[in-house]
Order: structure tokens, then C-alpha cells, then sequence
């Protein structure tokens, strides 16, 4: 999502410039905002473009990047969140927001809705829950983890990677884990 400080439409050019750079690219526009979709993965830093394109267009603007969602709905639904999550956080603190940003914004003020939001599908896996807190009740160390578990450490790896490919929090890196620790306690 690209919103420009100023409430008035975006630029067409502003998203021809991602039009050139993400391939299969489609949008959607509102007001000063305008919401990308993309189904591959690109290898183009959006936290260096942004910058870029404020420097070069000598416009205010901010974009957030979200991790991958399983289906429309939930992407819409995840939309829809986002922007009430977005009108608290002042628009000249951040010109690049991703899902740990906003969760550090919000940490003092975490609720359940808010787990909920970004814990995503996970917030009602127990499973999950139990591997999370033992793995970082663990000190991030899988092999006493896996024993706590009783898996194998292939096991744990695989649950952590699918916790990381579908919320884009990855427990092994320990800023990460903090985030996680705060949302799952």
C-alpha cells in the first residue's frame, strides 16, 4: 500500500514506477492511496524504492508491505485492519512500514484483536502456540526445543518456517522472537 501525505490522488506516474519494477502487477486505487498486488517474488528492495521515489518526485509518501496471505479474502480482510492500524501511526514518523514496525508501535497497547491480527491463522493453533513458547521459553535453541517438544529438530524447523512463510516474523532472529514473545504472552 502507497499513501501520499496529502490527501489528493496519487500520481499516475508514482505507480508506473512499480509497474516497471514488479512484474504482473495490479492496483487498486482510493483517494491518496493506492493498494499493489503482486503473486511473485521480486528482488527489489521496496524500503530503497520508496526512498527513491520520495527523493525524486519531492513527494511525502509512505508504504507499507505486507507478507504473503493465502487467499483474497483474507488480504482484504487484512487491508481493511491495516488502514484503521495506520491512521494512529503519524505519517511523518515512517515512509516504510512493514508488519514489525506497526506491531512496535502498537506494543505498549496489545490486545487480543490485535494478537489476533497479526499472529494471523496461528493465533487459534495450539500446536503452534506450544512450539512458539517452547522454542523461545528455550532461548531460541532448537535442539533443547525439540527435546521439550519431544519432535525431531527437522520437525521444529519446519513449524518455524511455516510460521515465518505465512506471518513474516522469523523466531530464530532475535528482534523478531521479541515481537513474537510480546504477541504470543
Amino acid at each position: 500500500m502507497i499513501e501520499s501525505k496529502k490527501n489528493k490522488k496519487l500520481e499516475d506516474d508514482i505507480i508506473h514506477l512499480f509497474n516497471d519494477l514488479i512484474p504482473g502487477l495490479t492496483y487498486e486505487r482510493e483517494n491518496n492511496q493506492a493498494i499493489l498486488f503482486y503473486a511473485c517474488e521480486i528482488d527489489v528492495s521496496l524500503h530503497d524504492v520508496i526512498l527513491n521515489m520520495m527523493s525524486d518526485t519531492l513527494t511525502d509518501l509512505r508504504l507499507y508491505e505486507s507478507h504473503v496471505f493465502a487467499s483474497d479474502e483474507e488480504r482484504k480482510e487484512h487491508i481493511n485492519d491495516l488502514k484503521k492500524l495506520l491512521e494512529n501511526i503519524p505519517f511523518a514518523k515512517h515512509y516504510y512500514l512493514d508488519d514489525r514496525t506497526v506491531i512496535k508501535h502498537y506494543l505498549s497497547k496489545l490486545d487480543e484483536e490485535l494478537k489476533r491480527f497479526f499472529l494471523r491463522k496461528f493465533y487459534q493453533d495450539p500446536l503452534m502456540m506450544e512450539t512458539l513458547h517452547v522454542y523461545l521459553e528455550s532461548n531460541l535453541n532448537m535442539v533443547i526445543a525439540s527435546k521439550k517438544l519431544y519432535v525431531h529438530r527437522n520437525t521444529l524447523i519446519q513449524r518455524i518456517d511455516k510460521f515465518y512463510h505465512m506471518t513474516g516474523l522469523d523466531p530464530r532472529i532475535f528482534s523478531d522472537a521479541l515481537l513474537i514473545y510480546h504477541l504470543i504472552f
